[in-house]
């Protein structure tokens, strides 16, 4: 292929048309899309963190409120001056620590140790409570009393120096809740007092916060040990993480920050008990999985886009350079004097027009060789045909115009007045120059036409004619209604039965469109043949009619009154032929008189200027 052909031409261009903008355009939406991405994740991860902050703040203050109940009861503080030798403030106190203990979801155990008494008291959810005396309380306490209220970070659960129980957990995570209660308004410190908290109330909280499967979400307290991860391999572990353990301890509440492949969101818990620093980590390649996904499936379509442009471009340019080699092959034949070339190309497309119109343009040039010789030729056979057309049709009006004046002097007026009937009729039929004519002249011939029927059936036939006045001076085409009704006296009428009824009747639409509508109370079309009539007169006269209804031996049948009045309008012309009950038949015209009016205007001038005279008035006899 040579690369100056169109053909080689085109697959470039098409190539570099496509190729071009689908690598930018994938490379703009993926940095985009990843952009956007960053910034949706960013805001959602904020608001699900503030939300577990707030849901955890509120978790750790129901605890804290839960241990202030013991100021409320007024017999507690003076129960621990009086155990363990009062069993009844024993007792009250086991009460006091069961309240708490039921009160919050989640509590593993509750230790308190009395340091005027001596006496420690463990109370859990499965077992009785358990005491005994000690000089001062377990080691694990011993450092908060100094606070008012502190979090212990998370140790794995221990039963404060009393001997297991077969419920024990050893390896169960707890973070402790202690508080130093005192003899308000003193600051002298009466008990000590730990919550063993599980961490699963905690997962239940932030577990909504973060996918297990992709994502990492730590709560870590001031002094970087983890309270709680989704790995439990880190809990009561130290951050190591420099950049982390720089935000956790600086001065900073929320924000964002990127380290180590994954983008970090933080947001700080401040509580008067606790500094809780709440952290989801969010790897790259899973906070851009979608922008990645997104970008596969560009590639993708931009690889089957690609695949279809090359395919159609050869395609196309195959269509585009094949019939230009055809056309050069034909041109070479006729230049070597083969005027008789078959030019065949059957595509519905510009080529197919261009070998159309160099078809045509052949047969032209044949036909301008001979032209002189067949146009004086078909000259000379036009005039015969239109004498021999002439002569008959005037010999027999004269004729009969000739029996009528012979009638009236035998005193016979009603053979003169159907003779002179029949010659009008003939008259109308012979005005070869008048294609178009008003409803008028049609309703008047159609007069003609049923006064001799009716000579002929007497009182058997009725007839009607109720056209609206604003119709009858409405142009349509010639000869029109007659051959309709004519159908009426050759298949629909009763000849020996009911009385024969014709109906016309005619009005105007409010779009301009005359609507003519004969009826007649002959025989019914059988339904077989009607469904054929109609489907073949919507086809606008594809295909032959029924035989009784297309007129005998080529004369004009309903198929060719539609050809006449389509002919005559660009515009859709409507007929519709329908049975009625009982009997009978009616036959709807539709004609668009405004292009019948722009005809008739072209006639006229026409037939002005060849004859000199302007337009005829007709008078028309009113039954």
């Amino acid at each position: 292929m040579k690369f100056r052909s169109i053909r080689s031409r085109l697959i470039l261009f098409m190539l570099l048309a496509t190729t071009v903008p689908l690598l930018l355009s994938i490379t703009i939406t993926y940095i985009h899309t990843k952009e956007t991405i960053k910034e949706q994740a960013l805001e959602e991860n904020r608001n699900l963190i503030y939300q577990g902050k707030v849901n955890l703040t509120n978790y750790l203050n129901s605890i804290n409120q839960a241990s202030l109940t013991l100021y409320t009861d007024a017999n507690f503080l003076r129960n621990l001056r009086k155990i363990p030798d009062d069993y009844r403030a024993v007792a009250e106190v086991y009460t006091s620590l069961q309240n708490i203990l039921n009160t919050v979801h989640g509590i593993e155990r509750i230790y308190l140790h009395a340091t005027q008494s001596g006496q420690s008291t463990l109370v859990t959810p499965a077992i009785y409570p358990k005491r005994e005396y000690r000089t001062e309380p377990y080691i694990s306490t011993q450092g908060y009393e100094k606070y008012t209220t502190a979090i212990e970070p998370t140790h794995k659960s221990h039963d404060y120096g009393f001997p297991p129980s077969p419920t024990s957990y050893s390896d169960k995570m707890v973070f402790t809740f202690h508080r130093s209660i005192t003899n308000v308004p003193s600051e002298k410190v009466l008990a000590l007092l730990a919550i063993d908290v599980s961490l699963d109330s905690v997962a239940d909280i932030t577990e909504q916060l973060f996918n297990k499967d992709k994502e990492q979400l730590l709560v870590v307290d001031q002094g970087g040990t983890v309270v709680y991860s989704g790995r439990d391999s880190q809990l009561g572990t130290q951050i190591t993480d420099k950049e982390l353990l720089t935000r956790i301890k600086g001065t900073q509440t929320e924000g964002f920050f990127e380290s180590g492949g994954a983008m970090n969101v933080f947001e700080k818990m401040q509580t008067p008990y606790t500094e809780w620093t709440i952290i989801k980590r969010i790897p790259n390649s899973t906070l851009y999985e979608r922008a990645r996904q997104l970008t596969q499936i560009n590639a993708a379509i931009a690889v089957i886009a690609l695949g279809i442009i090359i395919f159609g471009t050869l395609f196309i340019s195959i269509r585009i350079t094949e019939p230009i080699k055809r056309l050069t092959s034909y041109m070479n034949r006729i230049q070597s004097g083969q005027l008789d070339v078959d030019i065949s190309w059957n595509r519905q497309d510009e080529t197919g027009i261009m070998f159309t119109r160099f078809r045509q343009m052949m047969d032209t040039i044949n036909n301008l060789i001979l032209r002189e010789y067949r146009l004086e030729l078909a000259n000379k056979t036009n005039q015969l045909k239109a004498l021999q057309a002439q002569i008959n049709p005037h010999f027999l009006y004269n004729t009969l115009q000739s029996i009528g004046t012979l009638a009236l002097q035998n005193n016979v007026p009603r053979i003169y007045a159907l003779l002179s009937s029949l010659a009008k009729i003939m008259r109308y039929s012979m005005r070869n120059n008048d294609v178009l004519v008003t409803l008028r002249d049609e309703a008047d011939h159609v007069r003609l036409y049923l006064e001799l029927q009716k000579e002929r059936f007497g009182d058997q036939l009725v007839y009607t004619l109720d056209l609206a006045p604003d119709t009858l001076d409405k142009p349509m085409p010639k000869m029109i209604l007659q051959p309709l009704i004519e159908n009426y006296f050759k298949h629909g009428m009763d000849h020996e039965g009911r009385q024969g009824m014709v109906r016309i009747e005619s009005h105007m639409r409010e779009d301009g469109v005359l609507q003519i509508v004969i009826e007649n109370n002959g025989s019914r079309i059988e339904p077989e043949k009607l469904a054929t009539l109609q489907e073949q007169l919507a086809g606008r006269g594809n295909g032959e009619l029924e035989d009784e209804w297309a007129g005998d031996n080529g004369e004009i049948g309903v198929r060719n009154v539609l050809l006449r009045l389509q002919l005559y309008t660009p515009h859709d012309v409507g007929m519709r032929i329908e049975n009625l009950e009982p009997y009978g038949v009616r036959i709807s015209l539709e004609i668009d008189t405004e292009d019948m009016q722009d005809m008739r205007t072209g006639e006229n001038k026409t037939a002005e200027a060849r004859t000199g005279t302007g337009p005829r008035e007709v008078h028309t006899e009113e039954n």
